[in-house]
């Protein structure tokens, strides 16, 4: 933009502004056991660190779940997190490794496909892979086959 101030021309040029990616941590136990507690901490801290060791992320919230895969607990934190996620709270989630985020494949690669169209971007720390990249679908299928 060209503004005149008498014989002066002026160019302002627009700041930069830091652009801060809001990112939610998902973990989940199966037990309320000393060592899981134990575990979920451990998963907390870490997730905790990495992500403040990103300078352009911003921690928004940690979503803790301690259900079973296999019981059919209710989930209430993640579904949280899939609400924020849904309402633009959360454009990054983080999770420990992928038996840690979904129940089955099925699941996964469904609330995956939710993310991605929301434009999400999770990203599986143990496993390094990232829904940024595209070919972490296929990698992802096969990981969950075989656990």
């Amino acid at each position: 933009m060209i503004k005149y101030a008498g014989n002066l021309k002026l160019h302002l040029i627009p700041p930069v502004l830091k652009r801060e990616k809001r990112v939610g941590i998902y973990c989940r136990i199966s037990t309320n056991s000393a060592e899981q507690i134990q575990s979920l901490t451990a998963q907390i801290s870490h997730l905790t660190r990495l992500t403040a060791a990103m300078p352009q992320w911003v921690l928004a919230d940690v979503y803790m779940d301690i259900a079973t895969s296999k019981t059919g607990s209710s989930r209430k934190k993640f579904n949280r997190l899939l609400e924020d996620c849904n309402s633009r709270k959360i454009e990054i989630v983080i999770t420990k490794n992928i038996s840690r985020f979904g129940r089955d494949t099925v699941e996964i690669l469904d609330v995956l496909k939710q993310l991605r169209t929301l434009g999400v971007r999770v990203i599986f720390e143990q496993e390094e892979l990232d829904t940024a990249n595209t070919d972490s679908n296929l990698m992802i299928s096969i990981i969950e086959s075989l656990a």
